[in-house]
């Protein structure tokens, strides 16, 4: 575990499980790299849609190993993956696989996203659209929507990609998942004892966004940002949005 996720669970203790899952997901995503073809240009949508199939199979105990998972229950994924009839870039536009009936959808979901990852964060290397507008609330490289957003200096909005790591800005003021513009419609969260956080309502499509402020990146990856504001998921649900 890196000192820098030490130093987290120290400051928030009640996120002690998340921040351990997230170091077994950081092995999983070292040794995937490791697994995938040295030549980082060659994973990009036209040519590939998920691992080579002479890497799926490695990456895929790779993947069970590091969480302990059981490989005879996710055997029709992994037969999936090895045959090549995944399609990673659906994933982020919400649309699953038909696989076992065992796996709830919540839970093959989850399941993706941790799989598919490593191969996210590498198409983004070979896209580099770090930076760009994201014109429409979408990321440029993988088309998902933000689960994080950050206010820098200007004041600009920018938007974190939670799928490849992509990263980009956007009008500051503005709903990004649909767009609306109705100061009336836009509103704010700001619970307590989360200081360098807040979350971003919209009444016109019923979803948040959680911002975090530019300053706490230095100190931490967005990702490691996410989990730490997972209290302000909370909240934000309760109240119904999504």
């Amino acid at each position: 575990m890196t000192s820098n996720i030490q130093k987290l669970i120290e400051q928030r203790p009640h996120l002690k499980d998340p921040f351990e899952f997230y170091a077994k997901w950081q092995r999983f995503q070292h040794e995937a790299d490791e697994i995938m073809p040295a030549n980082r240009t060659g994973l990009v949508p036209a040519e590939s849609k998920a691992y080579p199939q002479n890497s799926a199979g490695p990456v895929f105990r790779s993947f069970a190993a590091a969480f302990n998972l059981q490989e005879r229950s996710l055997a029709p994924l992994e037969q999936a993956l090895r045959a090549g009839e995944l399609d990673f870039m659906r994933l982020p536009l919400g649309e699953l696989p038909a696989l076992s009936p065992a796996l709830a959808e919540g839970e093959l979901a989850t399941i993706l996203f941790l799989l598919s990852r490593p191969w996210f964060l590498r198409l983004r290397e070979s896209c580099v659209l770090d930076g760009r507008q994201w014109e429409d609330g979408r990321c440029p490289v993988c088309s998902a929507r933000p689960a994080l957003t950050s206010i820098e200096e200007g004041p600009q909005r920018r938007l974190h990609c939670s799928w490849c790591g992509t990263s980009g800005n956007y009008r500051f003021i503005g709903g990004p998942n649909c767009g609306t513009v109705d100061s009336s419609k836009l509103g704010t969260l700001i619970p307590e004892g989360e200081p360098g956080f807040r979350v971003a309502t919209c009444d016109a499509c019923h979803t948040y966004v959680k911002v975090v402020d530019s300053s706490l990146l230095k100190a931490m990856t967005p990702d490691l940002a996410d989990l730490a504001s997972l209290p302000l998921d909370i909240v934000a649900q309760e109240k119904d949005y999504v």
